[in-house]
């Protein structure tokens, strides 16, 4: 079982430093094809298109070969992929293949998570926590070594390690096996006890209520691609911090996110899902708001660090969440967030851009409280759609 968990959060650095890897080193790679910064834009949007595409591959593949086959094919996929873009092929080709580099990222995302919540359903939240620390720390660690790289000359290395990193654990997944539901055992902490989820009379409220989660899921990972894509610029444009400053708020914000991705171990053995997503919520949007009236560079990276804290469990937790809400159906539940995560990372942050070359720092933060105020919405909605299934349903009826 540890060889599994090891393995699981190897593979979530692998898909958080893949995840990250074309912003860090966007500047010296679009000089050397002699690309547009909006050349640069589409390679990033069609690299999330493989990602959406390697989550149903992923699961169409999984049903008819070995679990363990499949996870090593999705790493041996993204080493692949980044050993031709070592190589610099034509720009045509390291476009295809960076596309080839998303499904590989979207198959072993989606593989591992559904795993994870079909196994271990009383310490769901525990275990997606630390898949997603183990995210962060590949998308917190990635930039800093590519820069160290791009001092000493030999950024280009960077593929080579991140496809060191891939084969390595496509090796490991020949000899782990992945834990049948029979035996794993719920030994330790588990997550703070859910009411169970409300009976649904009809498939029309499922769609309804499964569209909620897939609604928040979409404008999260937009709000957080946007934060991590321009906040260094807004920081540049707006408070008129040094580039170098600039980009250290991204670094900030994800030390804020590996740091509040520990604590929802704790936390989620004593708030449940839906608490917790509200309280993480209304942080952001507190958080937006004084970053929109901050006019100095010190405290607005106090703001960053305050917003990686706060942001930090809300991924997981809606996919917890949904899983928790619709039991027995955990491999399409999770197909279908990581799917709709794919989307608005790729959507979001490309209307982002085209709102930052036309409106002011404070014009786009607004935009961002607006994604923010959106998720709000969303869960309050989900809370009342369940209190009016369970009031509509006879007591007799209920689940335990």
């Amino acid at each position: 079982m540890r060889r599994f968990a090891w393995a699981s959060y190897g593979m979530y650095i692998l898909s958080g430093v893949t995840a990250v890897l074309l912003g860090a080193i966007m500047p010296e790679w679009l000089r050397h094809y002699h690309a547009s910064y909006g050349v640069g834009g589409r390679v990033v949007f069609i690299q999330a298109i493989g990602f959406l595409l390697g989550v149903p591959l992923a699961a169409r593949a999984a049903r008819r070969l070995r679990l363990e086959a499949v996870l090593s094919a999705a790493a041996i996929i993204v080493t692949i992929a980044q050993l031709i873009l070592f190589a610099f092929p034509p720009f045509w080709l390291a476009s295809v293949v960076v596309v080839l580099n998303g499904v590989g990222a979207g198959a072993l995302e989606s593989l591992v998570a559904a795993v994870v919540l079909d196994r271990f359903v009383t310490q769901r939240a525990i275990y997606m926590s630390r898949l997603e620390v183990s995210f962060g720390l590949g998308a917190l660690l990635l930039p800093a070594l590519t820069g160290g790289l791009i001092v000493i000359g030999h950024w280009r290395a960077i593929f080579l390690l991140v496809a060191a990193m891939g084969l390595m654990l496509a090796a490991a997944w020949q000899v782990i096996r992945v834990p049948s539901p029979e035996s794993v055992t719920a030994s330790g902490h588990h997550d703070a006890p859910m009411a169970p989820p409300p009976p649904f009379p009809h498939r029309t409220a499922k769609v309804l209520v499964l569209g909620m989660f897939l609604m928040m899921t979409i404008v999260y990972v937009g709000l957080e691609g946007s934060i991590n894509s321009f906040m260094p610029s807004l920081f540049v444009s707006g408070l008129h911090a040094r580039a170098a400053v600039a980009e250290f708020s991204d670094t900030i914000f994800w030390i804020g996110m590996v740091f509040g991705r520990m604590a929802i171990h704790w936390v989620a053995r004593h708030l449940r899902y839906d608490y917790y997503l509200g309280v993480s919520i209304a942080l952001v949007l507190l958080l937006l708001l004084a970053l929109t009236r901050s006019h100095a560079v010190a405290p607005s990276l106090v703001v960053m660090f305050g917003l990686g804290l706060a942001m930090a469990a809300i991924y997981s937790l809606v996919m917890v969440y949904a899983n928790h809400t619709f039991p027995g159906k955990t491999g399409t539940i999770t197909n279908l967030v990581t799917a709709m995560a794919g989307f608005g990372a790729a959507v979001f942050p490309a209307m982002l851009g085209y709102a930052m070359d036309r409106l002011s720092m404070g014009g786009v933060l607004w935009i961002l409280f607006g994604m923010a105020a959106f998720l709000l919405i969303e869960l309050t909605a989900i809370a009342f759609s369940f209190q009016h299934l369970v009031r509509r349903t006879p007591k007799a009826e209920l689940p335990g």
